[in-house]
């Protein structure tokens, strides 16, 4: 049995506080923390840490994310039941990128306290699902869940998609995933809030001189824009959900 938190909580005492509510409720699971470092509030940059991580777990690993700007409002709670895992958390977009979605269910505990549904509603919840307890019991199926990262796709010959986060190099991670007929090595603009940068299409990073702008497929199969032993982010100074346009 195992649980995975990824949160945007950072070091202090709150990590702790969901870890004893979840061993209170199944002691001998197996807690593994995907990151506690997600920029504050960046639901899109949790959105990409679930969809890169999560499914490496084995069938039947249950994962929590709490990235909630909006804890305490009406946004709802949802268990989300797919062919390997479920998860649960927030329907705000942190699960934007999951698939195979067989059940949603809407969580209806009342929490103990408005603003750290962390601890009161979703650790628990997750420690009596991994200890084998039903979705059912804690809420009534739904529809379907809230997404925040859109499709990307080819207009007028070229690739627009968008940003989902900065990672820890610099490098922009956007939600496009096919390039057409692009070669590695071929020059492309780069247009992120109407600036434009030239760059080229390569294989990997080794590819790129050093302080070059490229575009690469990365390790979850986005496309990156990067600078090779740079900063691309501070470069084009790119914030999450904004239009990327590769010429």
């Amino acid at each position: 049995m195992i649980i995975t938190l990824t949160t945007d909580f950072g070091p202090g005492e709150y990590v702790g506080a969901m870890k004893g509510v979840i061993y209170s409720n199944c002691p001998d699971v197996r807690i593994v923390d995907i990151s506690h470092d997600i920029e504050k509030f960046n639901i899109y940059q949790a959105a990409a840490y679930v969809f890169s991580s999560c499914s490496h777990f084995p069938v039947g690993t249950v994962h929590v994310v709490v990235v909630d700007p909006g804890v305490g409002t009406k946004r709802r709670g949802v268990i989300i039941k797919t062919s390997a895992h479920y998860y649960v958390g927030p329907d705000n977009g942190v699960f934007s990128l999951v698939e195979d979605i067989l059940k949603v269910f809407e969580i209806k505990a009342a929490p103990k306290s408005q603003t750290f549904h962390g601890r009161d509603v979703f650790a628990p919840i997750a420690a009596k699902l991994a200890c084998g307890e039903s979705p059912s019991e804690f809420g009534d199926e739904i529809a379907g869940i809230t997404r925040v990262i859109g499709k990307s796709g080819i207009k007028d010959g070229a690739i627009v998609g968008e940003v989902i986060y900065v990672d820890a190099f610099g490098n922009i991670i956007t939600n496009i995933t096919e390039v057409g007929g692009l070669k590695y090595g071929s020059a492309v603009t780069v247009e992120i809030h109407g600036t434009e940068k030239n760059a080229r299409f390569v294989e990997s990073y080794g590819f790129a001189n050093e302080g070059e702008l490229v575009c690469l497929i990365g390790s979850s199969g986005f496309l990156e824009v990067a600078v090779s032993q740079g900063d691309a982010g501070k470069l084009l100074d790119v914030k999450s959900g904004e239009k990327v346009v590769i010429k």
